[in-house]
């Protein structure tokens, strides 16, 4: 009898068990089979969604010169790749220390004072030019600012670019074209305006350089202390390689300058050659350019203003440049302090467009690739801190994803995004992009002072206010000459990151030009352009 019921408990138990084991598996099936339909529906969602971005519409159009230096940065990679990541070798004899400077990676080093006592400039060396003593001009080409006066450094300086639109075609009401009228005069104190191209060595100015110049005028009646250059070069304008070439060329073109200068006149130039030839004789040619240049002035008791655009890269600028002749002759340097990275196909990876420093884990070429490094470089190539202006994107660089669940940076990229005209996004377009879209993520690189966002498999790096106002406080910290910010048409200027209207801005709507005015107010103290003086020279 035992027996019996022994061997029926038995039974009882090891169904017992069984139902438990088979409970257990039905659970087990039941949560694989909710996770791998919540990662089909998240999946299906994600291909579905990127797919059907909103894409914000093309609000400027990409000027070719834009590509063209793209395109020379492009052949700078291929060059460092094939030749092992060679560096320029180092430029002894001149000590440059920043605040900020994070070549150990430490936090410390970059938590900079936000003092405003700004370095003095080394004193000039008087250089002998053909029985002349011609003193290089240090302070606005002769003409001396308040503070210089009275023994006080030199207040920065704020240079804007902008590209004359085709005022032919303008549609009315759009806001995504910056006429020459709608500029802030009172939030620059220098406006290249341009671009201007070269032909037979004379300067070429369209109708739409010559429509803008004459409209700018009137921002010269509400400012009298801007300053308005016209803007020479680029990276598609030719012209530059004969002209310099023979001093008989040279000369033909700083006639042709001179002439145009006082026919509207104007204040000065920027030359912005893209870029003289690498260790030949063109770089020779640009220096003897400066020199007859600024010589020119000289003799003839000018107060004109000569400006020179360089590439940022020490790969690139070692070669190119002789930055010390540069140093003698221009009064103030704009450093292209962007396009740092884009997509490429020789690096195909998502980038920050203007970081401020390099991030962990960059060595050789790409630890180069940054606002720092390339400021280190020039001011130890013996650029004097005063004549260097830093500068700033008001525009981000878009990126096609391979994987949209890897939205690093440097994750792999297979173009550029749909943002945007050839991967170069707006400021204006990037606002646009991440309002009208629900699943955007934004990120903040705080090593680098750079924020990002993806959706989808659209990745883009851009500039905001807080990575400009952080990279104002690096210049003002480590007392550099200014900002230059590239350019005017890619900033806000229409509104559009305060608003959803595609017309014009309501009433009472907040500020355009958000970048430029966040610059402004780092470099001078003051939220608003009519609190401080625009007297910059």
């Amino acid at each position: 009898m035992m027996s019996k019921l022994q061997g029926k408990y038995e039974l009882l138990k090891e169904e017992t068990n069984l139902r438990q084991r088979q409970t257990y598996i039905q659970v087990g099936m039941l949560v694989a089979f909710c996770g791998l339909s919540c990662v089909a529906v998240f999946a299906t969602w994600s291909m579905i969604y990127r797919q059907n971005l909103i894409i914000p519409p093309t609000l400027i159009d990409i000027p070719a010169y834009w590509r063209d230096r793209i395109a020379q940065y492009e052949t700078v990679i291929q060059h460092g790749h094939r030749s092992g990541d060679e560096l320029p070798p180092p430029v002894t004899g001149r000590n440059v220390s920043f605040h900020g400077d994070n070549d150990d990676d430490d936090d410390d080093d970059r938590d900079w004072s936000r003092s405003r006592t700004r370095a003095h400039a080394v004193p000039q060396r008087v250089k002998q030019l053909d029985n002349e003593r011609i003193l290089p001009s240090r302070l606005g080409n002769y003409i001396y600012s308040q503070e210089a006066a009275s023994g006080q450094p030199v207040r920065p300086k704020l240079v804007c670019y902008y590209t004359t639109p085709d005022l032919g075609t303008v549609p009315s009401g759009l806001r995504h074209i910056l006429l020459p009228e709608h500029i802030d005069p009172l939030l620059c104190t220098h406006l290249n305006i341009g671009i201007i191209g070269i032909d037979n060595c004379t300067l070429l100015i369209d109708e739409n350089v010559r429509a803008s110049l004459n409209r700018t005028k009137a921002l010269k009646r509400t400012n009298p202390a801007l300053k308005i250059l016209l803007w020479i070069g680029g990276g598609s304008v030719g012209g530059f390689s004969a002209m310099v070439e023979n001093h008989a060329n040279r000369k033909r073109f700083i006639q042709s300058v001179k002439g145009t200068l006082e026919q509207y006149r104007l204040d000065g130039i920027d030359l912005d050659w893209e870029f003289p030839d690498s260790g030949g004789k063109r770089r020779m040619h640009f220096s003897q350019l400066l020199h007859e240049i600024r010589r020119e002035y000289q003799r003839e008791h000018r107060t004109y203003i000569l400006s020179v655009a360089v590439a940022p890269q020490a790969t690139l600028a070692y070669l190119a440049y002789d930055v010390g002749e540069i140093n003698s002759y221009a009064d103030y340097v704009n450093l292209m302090s962007y396009d740092f990275h884009f997509y490429s196909p020789d690096l195909p990876q998502t980038g920050l467009n203007a970081p401020l420093y390099r991030r962990p884990g960059e060595v050789a070429l790409l630890a180069t690739l940054n606002i720092n490094a390339s400021v280190h470089y020039w001011l130890s190539a013996g650029l004097e801190r005063s004549k260097l202006i830093v500068g700033l994107p008001t525009y981000g660089h878009s990126y096609t994803l391979v994987n949209p669940f890897n939205t690093r940076i440097g994750a792999p990229a297979a173009g550029n995004g749909r943002v945007g005209m050839f991967g170069f996004a707006s400021y204006s377009e990037v606002c646009w992009f991440r309002r009208h879209n629900i699943y955007v993520l934004e990120a903040y690189d705080e090593a680098t002072c750079s924020p990002y966002l993806h959706a989808g498999t659209e990745w883009i790096s851009y500039d905001d206010e807080r990575s400009v106002g952080c990279k104002a406080d690096y210049i003002v910290a480590n007392g550099l000459g200014g900002a230059m910010v590239f350019s005017l048409n890619t900033d806000d200027f229409g509104a559009y990151c305060a608003d959803n209207a595609l017309y014009e801005p309501p009433a009472g709507a907040p500020p355009t030009f958000p970048l430029l005015r966040k610059v402004r107010s780092v470099l001078f103290g003051g939220g608003d352009s009519r609190s401080t003086d625009g007297g910059v020279h």
